[in-house]
């Protein structure tokens, strides 16, 4: 009884001591969980955590309270509209009238602190101790708790709790698998660098955001379209180790890389250095790697300006460390090149 067991455990979202306590006490009855323990995380098979963040519920409430409008468009005219998940509009409306006190503290301390939101996701994840902007945003923790006082949020975070849990538990059997092979074809020892997922309904559908909180890295999801894809997860996991470990050599070392880029950005690539461009091209190639894509996949990528991508996906077979093989890989990148069969 005890392996299923600790599956319903799993699946239902109980925490490290539950889990412990069902390993040595299997038939004893287990208490209820407090919303927030139900609310907050759920682990893959092999023990990454997937959770959802009271303090980036709050953030994104206020953000969204404010004009935070991000989505999926489905109308430009005569007004843009965005369309939003369940989760989402049930907090838009929610709040809809909440305290305009609030509303002019927030605007107040955001034109004060105009920087990217992933430093407000470091701060409210990483403390005052997160490094970079985040660790500029004095006064944040205190604008978010009057948000918790004044606006219904609490109530909001259990109203929207199953919608939540589903998001998360449909994450649990994608992630293992692609994360690690993406860990071995980098080289990296078991474990490292530290990753937890964060799942935000109330960003737009799809995005992914790499969050430095100075004890180790979390990617914040937003809702899934459909289904959860891993491909942009792995991709940006990679593209963390790598522009750490060799983005700045690729600036300096890559003879080709400039006229490469131009080419790149024409066709619609976002990155606008040469060491950006260059850890893009081998993180996208080697998420296609981990998870096991299809032609049409590099295909695609191709089309948007990333290069060469199956050509950088045969030289992770190479026994040698990424950092040794990338310039030779990069240089044979052909600017308009989908595929290289």
């Amino acid at each position: 009884m005890r392996a299923p067991l600790l599956a319903i455990f799993i699946l239902l979202g109980a925490s490290g001591p539950v889990l412990a306590q069902a390993r040595t006490r299997p038939s004893a009855p287990a208490a209820p969980a407090p919303v927030e323990d139900w609310f907050t995380r759920v682990y893959s098979p092999a023990g990454l955590e997937v959770r959802a963040d009271t303090r980036v519920f709050t953030l994104f409430a206020l953000l969204n309270r404010v004009g935070y409008d991000a989505g999926a468009k489905y109308r430009e005219h005569p007004v843009p509209a965005f369309r939003y998940g369940p989760a989402r509009t049930r907090v838009r409306e929610a709040l809809a009238a909440a305290s305009p006190t609030v509303v002019a503290e927030a605007q107040a301390y955001f034109d004060a602190h105009p920087v990217p939101v992933e430093d407000y996701l470091a701060r409210v994840l990483g403390g005052a101790d997160a490094p970079g902007a985040a660790r500029g945003l004095d006064g944040l923790e205190a604008l978010l708790d009057r948000v918790e006082a004044e606006w219904p949020v609490a109530t909001l975070r259990e109203e929207t709790l199953e919608v939540y849990r589903a998001e998360q538990r449909a994450w649990l059997p994608l992630l293992d698998a692609p994360l690690q092979q993406a860990a071995r074809l980098l080289g990296l020892p078991e474990g490292k660098p530290a990753l937890e997922v964060v799942v935000n309904l109330l960003d737009a559908e799809g995005s992914l955001r790499r969050v430095e909180t100075g004890r180790g890295w979390v990617l914040v999801v937003g809702p899934s379209t459909r289904r959860p894809e891993m491909e942009p997860v792995v991709r940006e996991f990679a593209r963390g180790v790598l522009s750490s470990r060799m983005g700045a050599r690729l600036e300096s070392r890559w003879a080709s890389g400039a006229g490469v880029l131009r080419e790149a950005r024409v066709a619609g690539a976002g990155e606008s250095t040469v060491g950006d461009y260059g850890v893009a091209l081998l993180s996208r190639a080697l998420a296609l790697v981990a998870t096991e894509a299809q032609e049409a996949a590099y295909e695609a990528a191709g089309r948007q300006g990333y290069f060469g991508l199956k050509s950088l996906a045969r030289s992770f077979d190479d026994s040698r460390p990424v950092d040794a093989w990338a310039l030779d890989g990069l240089a044979r990148v052909v600017p308009g090149q989908a595929l290289r069969k």
